[in-house]
């Protein structure tokens, strides 16, 4: 029997006979973590010391808080608030160890297990993205913009990165919103879209095995998914395309594919108004909602090196809900309608 390949440190980089169907465990939600949380989440906002919007629409970052110690009321709150945010960002959690790491992502539904990238011996789970493993151009670092693993039949709800070694300079990881993409779209086009559906491959992983001879550790997925996808805890639409692992537009002729998947592709490159950027602490964790943003690292660090180890947690079929969807922009309009007041009332008593 043909053993696993094994590198420094217990990180299984290539697999044996014995767990080429480690990804047979992979499975849907059953629940829909978050989405019963209370609105004001009470239970985690009253434990932070400080609070870091990154801007309007995207991007929180909390202190006062370590994810190993939630209760089960702050992590409920914790998953609506990524869901609300698209990304929430942590520092200092020394003590998130990967069996930590693995006990928060169970909270929010079951956890996938990556059908190449190399992982953790003891916890599967755990994918260790070490820029000392070769290649390190595509499992460590990718200047491509994605959703986590968009290709299979259940694919990420939240993801949970945490950098244990972080290089000098360089490393950056951006983070794009999708639902600010849809919302500004004409409403012709949004209506277009959100007939389509769009074919996920795992073909990048592919090519990755046949040039480096690796054994996978399962079934590399194709999945059919909607354009336009519903995000289950807000009700939100957000565009659920991406540039690494969407291969089609369905139902179109081929040009016509790459031109719409160039198209929204580019809005998520070019549009800086869509995007966060965060810099790396060693023990730093980001969480994010796949169903609502895009990321990419930016490999500028060599000859630095980094490592971390990522947990991601598989959520429910994309769907779109058409009667039952709602806009980002139509809960901002709200928000910022509020903000101005506030700002208007500060400002007559100042004067006064």
């Amino acid at each position: 029997m043909a053993p696993s390949i094994v590198a420094e440190n217990s990180i299984v980089v290539s697999a044996g006979e014995q767990d080429q169907s480690l990804t047979d465990r992979n499975t849907f939600a059953t629940r829909v973590a978050g989405k019963g949380a209370d609105p004001e989440k009470k239970a985690l906002l009253s434990a932070v010391t400080k609070r870091i919007d990154y801007s309007p629409k995207i991007g929180t970052e909390l202190h006062g808080i370590q994810l190993s110690q939630l209760t089960e009321d702050q992590a409920e709150e914790l998953a609506a608030l990524i869901a609300e945010r698209g990304v929430v960002f942590f520092r200092d959690q020394d003590d998130l160890d990967n069996s930590e790491q693995v006990k928060l992502g169970k909270r929010w539904g079951p956890l996938h297990i990556h059908p190449l990238v190399p992982h953790n011996q003891d916890n599967p789970e755990v994918i260790v993205l070490d820029s000392r493993l070769s290649p390190p151009t595509r499992f460590n670092t990718n200047d491509s913009w994605h959703s986590d693993v968009s290709f299979e039949p259940a694919p990420a709800s939240f993801s949970i990165l945490k950098f244990e070694e972080i290089p000098e300079s360089g490393g950056d990881t951006i983070w794009s919103d999708a639902r600010t993409l849809y919302d500004e779209l004409s409403p012709a086009v949004q209506a277009f879209l959100e007939g389509l559906t769009a074919t996920h491959s795992s073909d990048i992983f592919k090519v990755l095995t046949q040039s480096t001879g690796r054994k996978t550790f399962g079934k590399l997925n194709d999945s059919v998914h909607p354009v336009v996808r519903t995000n289950p805890v807000t009700g939100h639409k957000s565009i659920y395309t991406n540039p690494v692992f969407t291969r089609e537009i369905n139902g179109v002729t081929a040009s016509e594919s790459k031109w719409i998947l160039d198209y929204l592709n580019n809005l998520v490159v070019q549009k800086l108004q869509y995007q966060v950027r965060f810099r790396w602490e060693k023990n730093s964790v980001a969480i994010w909602d796949n169903r609502s943003t895009y990321h990419t690292g930016i490999p500028d660090f060599s000859p630095f090196l980094r490592r971390g180890v990522r947990v991601t947690v598989s959520g429910e079929k994309p769907y779109f809900d058409k009667e039952n969807s709602t806009t980002q922009a139509q809960g901002w309009e709200v928000k910022a309608k509020a903000i101005i007041a506030k700002q208007e009332a500060a400002g007559a008593a100042k004067e006064a």
